[in-house]
């Protein structure tokens, strides 16, 4: 067998080959030059066929079926051969191998083109070709020939048409029935076929909704369920420019971070470019090169290039929004995904027989190379932990914590950190971080030997490196070791966690001169984010109480002896980097001695401190819990700055009317409404869940 050796995986995924031997699994990859089988053991190359040679590949009947037919020809002769795979995933395997449609040896389909018009987001119609293809419908410029973007099958809920729009409908698209919508004289014959490819070569099922709309109808919904209000009012915007192969030059576009969503819009107009769910973004990736360069990636594909002056405050702030709209997975990273490396959907998590290897992989490279085997695990276990990290039950069922202590080991044991690169070292965080987040990882902090040196010594190095990404990944992999990612946590192993990483003065003392040295400096906002983070989790509650009390008061007058750092942060334009200074601020005040109290409040007036979070105490309104969260947080520090403080009760006279003053003065006890949004989590509940589940174990 003739290996292609310039072929490059594309999308992988983990498949059953159906043969006269029986069933056995394999690794079915989609290349640039060939289709590619490998064994998942040994990621040896099993078969590989150039498309050239492939006649065609199509699904085993209609439906939720798993099964898919590759047929290829034999050697130099006519004779073909048809192999049956089956996959969880075969609408998505068949759509990307489909995309070489054209490179296929007999009946190179090519689509029929249809002229269109487009509705574009500036509220104009731009002439476009639709092209219905055998794995969705291509949207060309008729001026370059281009394909400017795809409406894949997998991705289209329906059809819908537009009763007041000559030849209009809209594909329904994105799984949030977003509304594309197109008008051309052959609607009917277009939406027929695109029904028929979808069928015939995809093996999917797409309907036209009975009830067609009307255009203002359209107006009102094309975002989806995302066209509310709530949905595309910014919390933070950034100006970017975006880069795109549709434009030759960089276009300027204003990036909003809102509730649930990221939304492009033109500056110009204030139009909605596009729009993302904060759901969808799987990973954040900064250019090592250009420090105003990022790339955000999206589970089902797509990727979003752009540049900004403010780059890492603006990563910072759409990492706390993505987090807090419920999507755990995501991180920044300075290396693209390489999804070839990943045997699955990103919108999904691999099968647990794939996280399995890719722990065995850390410990025993199939191909020699440690850094690819860690970036192979990366690219297929959640950034939210190891899945599947619990031994089941049964006779012949797998030892998990033995695999995860063992690719602690591995990650640990490497001189990686001295030869390593940048992204290399970065990588090794993040797949330890992915470890320690799951139980046994996080409970090998302690029990598993030399786990606590190795690691020491390894972030020590990396601090060292002055470089944000491997501090950022190192911090982020502290922190999952401070405050457990996993549910069903033991509080007495996070206070284990908590005393072994803060033990050390002279590492703490390294921990925030590097914070000290961004925040004056203006610079390195993931890594200021992640610091304070650290910070949260050892000193404010009710993460705090974990903490031991000689290591906390020596943290906090550490914190503290550098107030006015803190201070400067409450002017940073990310709103998470403000929420975790306040934090910290709050936890200075309430925890530190009288002498620290009045200096902090001495700050907050000198700094400007105490009208800002005045202003967002009392006129901020909204729905989002992390406005809501900063509002909470604004009201308690004015209160514990204004406490007890003439300045600051006489510099309120001169901004607030002296009747609402003189509530301050009511002995009426104040009407409580609002939900308690700092203290997220019940130590005393969670402690006693853990005493009734070692009580019922002893029994």
């Amino acid at each position: 067998m003739n290996i292609i050796r310039e072929n490059k995986d594309l999308a992988c995924f983990y498949t059953t080959k159906h043969s006269w031997r029986g069933k056995y699994k394999r690794v079915f990859s989609v290349g640039t030059h060939a289709i590619t089988t490998y064994n998942p053991n040994t990621l040896e190359v099993t078969n590989q066929w150039p498309y050239g040679d492939i006649c065609s590949i199509s699904p085993v009947g209609r439906g939720q079926g798993t099964e898919f037919n590759l047929t290829f020809r034999k050697g130099s002769g006519k004779k073909s051969e048809t192999l049956k795979f089956s996959t969880e995933h075969r609408t998505e395997l068949l759509t990307e191998a489909l995309r070489f449609r054209t490179d296929f040896s007999e009946g190179k389909i090519i689509g029929r083109r249809y002229n269109c018009y487009k509705h574009h987001w500036s509220d104009t119609r731009k002439p476009v070709i639709l092209e219905v293809t055998p794995g969705g419908i291509d949207q060309i410029n008729p001026a370059t020939n281009r394909v400017l973007c795809s409406y894949d099958y997998r991705n289209i809920e329906g059809f819908v048409d537009l009763s007041d729009c000559q030849g209009g409908f809209c594909i329904i698209y994105g799984g949030f029935s977003r509304l594309h919508l197109f008008a051309s004289e052959q609607r009917e014959e277009i939406i027929k076929s695109a029904i028929d490819h979808a069928g015939n070569y995809i093996g999917i099922s797409l309907r036209i909704r009975k009830e067609p709309l009307e255009f203002e109808q359209y107006l009102n919904l094309r975002f989806g369920k995302y066209s509310t209000d709530e949905a595309i009012t910014s919390l933070a915007e950034f100006v970017v420019q975006k880069i795109s192969p549709r434009h030759l030059e960089p276009v300027k576009r204003l990036l909003a971070l809102t509730e649930t969503c990221l939304v492009e819009r033109d500056p110009a107009t204030y139009n909605i470019a596009t729009l993302k769910p904060l759901g969808e973004v799987f990973a954040l990736v900064c250019d090592s090169e250009n420090p105003q360069l990022f790339t955000i990636e999206f589970i089902k594909g797509q990727i979003r290039k752009y540049s900004s002056t403010e780059r890492d405050s603006l990563l910072a702030s759409l990492l706390d929004g993505v987090r807090a709209s419920g999507n755990r997975d995501v991180c920044v990273k300075m290396t693209p995904t390489h999804k070839g490396q990943r045997w699955g959907l990103l919108s999904m998590p691999v099968d647990e027989e794939v996280e399995s290897l890719h722990l065995r992989f850390l410990a025993t490279p199939p191909n020699g190379n440690f850094a690819d085997a860690v970036f192979r695990f990366n690219a297929n276990i959640s950034y939210s932990g190891v899945l599947h990290a619990v031994t089941q039950d049964g006779l012949f069922s797998e030892n998990k914590e033995k695999l995860i202590n063992n690719a602690i080991t591995a990650l640990l044991s490497q001189e990686g950190d001295v030869v390593a690169s940048n992204a290399e070292l970065e990588s090794q965080f993040q797949a330890v971080r992915r470890l320690v987040a799951s139980k046994a990882g996080f409970l090998a902090f302690t029990q598993l030997p030399k786990f606590r040196e190795r690691l020491g010594v390894k972030v020590v190095k990396a601090l060292k490196r002055s470089h944000n990404g491997v501090i950022h990944a190192a911090v982020d992999m502290l922190c999952a070791l401070m405050c457990p990612m996993h549910d069903d946590y033991d509080l007495r192993q996070e206070q284990l966690n908590k005393a072994s990483l803060l033990s050390s003065k002279k590492f703490l003392e390294n921990l925030l001169e590097k914070f000290n040295s961004h925040v004056d400096h203006g610079t390195g906002a993931l890594v200021i984010s992640s610091l304070l983070d650290f910070l949260t989790f050892a000193l404010c509650a009710p993460y705090s109480e974990t903490t031991e009390g000689q290591q906390f008061d020596m943290l906090l007058e550490m914190v503290a002896s550098n107030g006015r750092t803190l201070f400067k942060l409450f002017q940073h334009p990310s709103m998470a980097i403000i929420k975790g200074a306040g934090l910290v601020m709050k936890a200075i005040i309430e925890e530190g001695d009288k002498e620290i109290a009045t200096k902090m409040q001495e700050l907050a007036l000198s700094e400007g401190a105490l009208p800002r979070h005045l202003h967002t105490a009392m006129f901020t309104i909204s729905s989002d819990q992390r406005m809501l969260t900063n509002r909470q947080l604004s009201r308690h520090l004015v209160g514990l700055w204004t406490a007890e403080n003439v300045t600051a009760t006489n510099l309120l006279k001169r901004i607030l009317p002296p009747g609402l003053l003189a509530y301050l003065d009511s002995s009426d006890s104040v009407p409580e409404r609002d939900a308690d949004r700092m203290h997220v989590r019940d130590n005393v509940k969670i402690a006693m869940v853990n005493i009734i589940v070692l009580s019922i174990f002893l029994e």
